[in-house]
């Protein structure tokens, strides 16, 4: 009888301690489960804040967009939650730039540095297709497309109308930007209406282009009439123009 009385409460000693085993277990997961989410709320907040550091940093200006790019923080990092306002302050003095490295520091507990991109985005012309040498620029072979310029290398082109009629001399792949040595405003071979001002005074002449141009460039024509060759400016699709006052 009494081996069956120490054996129900040597089960009953079982249970309770297996019971409080799983209970402990319980505890010890929630716990880590805390501190795990403690930790990545850290870091949330950290990005957070330098996000807004240096949004504010970031010169305002309506027709261009902007991207920054932080680099996540290792949530392996232990870093404890700063009581304080952080510390947070570009690492370089020369100012923002698209690479950047941003220190952030809590009262001397932990500083970490971590990289942040900037990329300013401006509304530019690309093309929308694959564009072959000779075809004509227009509506339905353009488009805007916002563009980190900085890694652009040419005179690129934010006014689809502006060149609208011109030509293209290189071959273009869609998505690409149209840069203005690219295309021809007025190309070598075709006639160009010419404008000769002088003040008020203007006369007005065709004349053959012996060589391309896009806005801005001066190129050589041969005038129809006296067949002189003169050197204009180009001003818009097959059109150029001469100051006569240098002349």
């Amino acid at each position: 009888m009494n081996s069956v009385k120490q054996s129900n409460q040597i089960k009953h000693y079982m249970h309770r301690y297996s019971f409080l085993i799983l209970l402990s277990a319980v505890i010890a997961i929630g716990l880590a489960k805390n501190v795990a989410a403690s930790q990545i709320s850290v870091h949330e907040k950290i990005e957070n804040e330098i996000h807004s550091y240096i949004k504010a940093k970031i010169d305002k200006s309506p027709d261009k967009k902007t991207e920054i790019i932080i680099s996540p923080i290792d949530r392996r990092k232990k870093l404890s939650f700063c009581n304080n306002n952080l510390s947070i302050a570009l690492a370089s003095k020369n100012g923002l730039k698209r690479n950047n490295t941003v220190s952030v520091a809590c009262n001397g507990a932990w500083r970490i540095f971590v990289p942040v991109k900037v990329k300013t985005l401006s509304p530019i012309v690309t093309a929308r297709k694959n564009l072959a040498v000779g075809e004509f620029l227009n509506q339905q072979n353009l488009e805007i497309k916002y563009i980190d310029t900085s890694l652009v290398i040419g005179p690129v082109v934010y006014n689809i109308e502006d060149i609208t009629g011109s030509k293209v001399k290189r071959y273009i792949q869609g998505g690409r930007p149209l840069l203005a040595n690219l295309i021809c405003m007025v190309c070598k071979g075709e006639q160009v209406n010419v404008i000769a001002k002088n003040g008020k005074l203007q006369i007005k002449s065709t004349g053959l282009a012996l060589n391309d141009g896009s806005r801005g460039q001066k190129i050589s024509i041969k005038n129809n009439s006296s067949g002189r060759i003169i050197e204009a400016t180009v001003m818009a699709v097959g059109q150029a123009e001469i100051n006569l006052k240098k002349y």
